[in-house]
């Protein structure tokens, strides 16, 4: 009481400092949310532009999910193909089931994103001896050099198909694609001919699939590789079958179905009971209703894809395959085989450059 009255001034100055301080305050904390907010707002548009540079620059390795994979040695019945591409070789594989028995069709299958052959290829003892198979692994991938991309895949694709038709004249072709590859198999079907088409879980178009699961990337600027199955489906010619895996999180059936509802003929339609999209191929099933479908409409050119003469009157599209027992798959209807030749008799050759 005494200090006040000494110092009758040092109260108002306390009084005033103290309000400045709090108008200082006030200040700060009006101002402050919109310098985070525009803060906030740079660093996240900032986040956005680096990480659609960084799917831009990426995105055929990540589209193809690009890795290699360590040299190992190639198990009996297989022969390893390549050709030169830019930066590189690329690799595939031959296989025949029995040296002795002649290929009369084979098997040219393009794998799925990330897909090793090779492990696929484990589960090609369930295939009947007359028919052989053949894959490689896409640019970046597995064993071959390069970077993928779409027209890399289509382009090595066929320039693959085209050597075997060299090394294995009259031998009847049937393209499998998987997954990513249904996209490389639709866009084949335009460039080469061959006998049929299977593809094991198809997508309409892998542009539109991604887009859902990226909603906020501008992802139809940035996209290179777009496979538009939709639209390239318009031309194929070749009798066709779709697998379905009986549970698809990755492709959902109705992907598939916009493809089959576009299709320009019979598409018949098998679902693989029990299966997913990751373990459809790794089914007896599935391998048998490959090489069923082959071997019958191989053998008899004057059925569509479900089954019924050619000169008859169609049956609607899209609907479930015919159950084929392996006897009626091995059933020619009383007509002539075309002759085949043993793979044995025609050796593969490691420079499959043309």
């Amino acid at each position: 009481m005494d200090e006040q009255k000494r110092n009758p001034n040092r109260n108002a100055n306390h009084h005033v400092n103290h309000h400045e301080n709090r108008s200082l305050l006030r200040q700060a904390l009006t101002h402050l949310p919109y310098k985070t907010i525009g803060a906030a707002a740079v660093l996240t548009a900032a986040g956005f532009l680096s990480y659609w540079t960084y799917l831009g620059i990426n995105q055929g390795r990540l589209l193809f999910d690009a890795r290699r994979r360590p040299p190992r040695e190639l198990p009996e019945g297989i022969t390893a193909y390549s050709h030169t591409i830019p930066g590189g070789m690329l690799r595939g594989y031959v296989y025949r089931g029995d040296a002795h028995c002649a290929v009369t069709d084979l098997l040219f299958y393009l794998p799925g994103r990330g897909e090793d052959v090779l492990e696929t290829m484990q589960f090609l003892h369930w295939l009947p001896p007359e028919v052989g198979f053949a894959t490689f692994d896409y640019r970046g991938l597995g064993h071959s050099d390069g970077s993928p991309s779409e027209a890399a895949a289509v382009a090595d694709a066929s320039q693959f198909l085209l050597h075997l038709r060299r090394v294995l004249p009259g031998t009847r072709v049937h393209v499998v694609g998987r997954s990513l590859g249904t996209g490389v198999a639709i866009q084949l079907a335009d460039l080469q001919d061959f006998e049929s088409l299977q593809l094991i879980t198809p997508y309409d178009s892998l542009l539109e699939l991604v887009r859902k699961r990226f909603p906020l990337v501008p992802l139809r600027q940035l996209m290179r590789h777009h496979f538009d199955s939709i639209s390239h489906c318009k031309k194929v010619v070749q009798r066709t079958k779709v697998l379905l895996a009986e549970v698809d999180d990755v492709v959902p059936h109705a992907c598939s179905e916009r493809l089959m509802a576009a299709w320009p003929g019979p598409v018949a339609v098998e679902t693989i009971p029990g299966s997913n999209h990751s373990d459809i191929i790794a089914h007896q099933s599935t391998w048998r209703a490959l090489s069923e479908f082959a071997l019958l409409f191989a053998r008899r050119p004057d059925l569509d894809a479900h089954g019924n003469r050619l000169d008859e009157t169609p049956t609607p599209t899209h609907m479930p395959a015919p159950t084929l027992t392996h006897a009626a798959a091995h059933d020619t209807g009383g007509g002539q085989e075309p002759p085949g030749l043993p793979v044995a008799a025609a050796p593969l050759h490691t420079d499959g450059a043309s």
